[in-house]
């Protein structure tokens, strides 16, 4: 009764919710924790408190009401945490749900602007080894230099074409930036994707263009 003076925000309801549960009444902690994410349903979802109460959903048989939870949070604001959870509860299923929303939405935004939607369905079909289809992704829309790495490391095999002009563009930033060791060991790297002569000539390419960095050619 004290702590539910203040239930000024998901926190609070959290709280409440984790304290019933301390306490043995799983009960009222569930619905505590429900009726915190209707309070507040029209912000931001709380993944703390959307995650406890789908851990007790779970827990309780009704796998239905989890799934439909995460759904409504994911469709207000997507993130890769929310996507891992909806997929260890939604199956296949799930998984191709998630692919097919971020596809839509990512459909009816511009392309010459990055949008996180982009980074998101790139970061999934990579963990879900769709290569081809996150490849795609990446050559229709804005995804960045971090998810773009990811991709092409975890890809390299079967997309070595790709991976190589990633890393050949991360090669770049590197050196620009100061950063000539890790430069020179993302260029070894990059030489079992290619033939010896190619290889050759891509860092015979590198030293014409930065010549004039001694430091870098030391290590080259």
């Amino acid at each position: 009764a004290l702590r539910a003076k203040d239930l000024s925000s998901a926190w609070r309801y959290l709280q409440l919710a984790e304290f019933c549960r301390e306490n043995g009444r799983e009960q009222e902690a569930l619905r505590r924790a429900e009726e915190g994410l209707w309070m507040f349903e029209d912000k931001r979802p709380d993944e703390r408190l959307l995650f406890f109460t789908v851990d007790l959903l779970a827990k309780v048989g009704r796998k239905d009401d989890a799934e439909a939870h995460l759904w409504r949070a994911f469709e207000k604001w997507p993130t890769y945490e929310l996507y891992q959870r909806f997929r260890k509860i939604g199956g296949k299923a799930g998984n191709e749900r998630v692919i097919e929303f971020l596809k839509g939405r990512l459909s009816k935004k511009s392309r010459s602007h990055w949008d996180y939607s982009a980074d998101l369905l790139v970061r999934i079909l990579t963990h879900e080894k769709m290569y081809n289809a996150a490849w795609a992704t990446v050559r229709q829309h804005q995804a960045s230099s971090g998810v773009k790495q990811e991709l092409a490391t975890a890809s390299q095999a079967s997309h070595p074409c790709e991976a190589l002009e990633v890393y050949a563009a991360r090669v770049e930033e590197l050196i620009n930036s100061g950063g000539y060791a890790e430069a020179v060991k993302l260029v070894s790297r990059m030489a079992p994707l290619r033939n010896t002569a190619e290889q050759a000539s891509y860092i015979s390419a590198l030293k014409v263009r930065h010549g004039r960095k001694r430091n870098l050619m030391k290590l080259l």
